[in-house]
């Protein structure tokens, strides 16, 4: 096998976990994952503004354990059951099990006030290794969820009333500022603003994208050499 089509065949079997990391459509139906009983420490919660989304972000220490995440009527503390007051049309309940203590992070409120994020409310922690927060929408439109690495986050995406997000903000994962790179004033619980958000991108893939350059520019130069080595030693000048 030839060096060039030794490169390209280790570029397409490493651009197959790059494709594979696709973000989930938006949608109205629950979203669950038990796979991992136990979480660790939250070490932040914050939100940022997006071009036809708002997003939600909660940064743990360690491990994500399970989490529950659905559009409710009232959000509730675990275990009383008491109503957690939350402004909004529509409220999304983000439930996360598996945490060892309770959030050094305060769980305090988060006024919002974006397009489609209105509030976010603490509400309530230290329940059989359970926090929840109650996340206030303008009105029930479509909303996404999935984690990220380095550090570990899990990401809950509300989109614009009326707005479908395109492809174009919808693939990328580090999109939480607007489109002029400016931020806007929103802060999180302990005070981040989206310039800090605004990183909130799977690293994790960058060493992907340097390995997939790297292969290629050594396929281009490894069939440059391989065709100087065949070339008949007559045709040479």
């Amino acid at each position: 096998m030839s060096w060039t089509a030794a490169a390209v065949l280790t570029l397409l079997a490493v651009g197959v976990p790059v494709a594979a990391a696709a973000l989930p459509d938006f949608g109205s139906e629950p979203v669950q994952d038990t796979s991992s009983a136990r979480g660790s420490g939250i070490a932040d919660v914050r939100v940022g503004a997006n071009e036809g989304f708002d997003r939600f972000v909660v940064e743990f220490e360690g491990d994500i354990g399970a989490y529950f995440v659905s559009y409710v009527d009232q959000v509730t503390q675990d275990g009383s059951g008491d109503v957690v007051p939350v402004e909004g049309t529509a409220l999304v309940q983000v439930s996360l099990n598996g945490i060892p203590n309770e959030p050094s992070t305060p769980q305090q409120t988060i006024d919002a006030d974006l397009t489609g994020l209105i509030q976010v409310v603490g509400a309530g922690a230290g329940f059989e290794a359970s926090v929840s927060y109650g996340l206030g929408t303008a009105q029930a439109a479509g909303f996404r969820v999935f984690t990220l690495t380095e550090p570990s986050r899990l990401v809950v995406d509300i989109a614009h009333p009326d707005v479908t997000p395109t492809a174009s903000n919808t693939s990328d994962p580090s999109a939480t500022a607007d489109p002029t790179g400016e931020p806007s004033p929103t802060t999180g619980a302990s005070g981040v603003t989206p310039v800090e958000a605004a990183q909130d991108s799977d690293s994790s893939n960058t060493w992907l994208i340097v390995l997939i350059v790297a292969l290629v520019l050594l396929g281009i130069a490894a069939g440059v050499v391989g065709w100087r080595m065949r070339r008949p030693t007559g045709a040479r000048r």
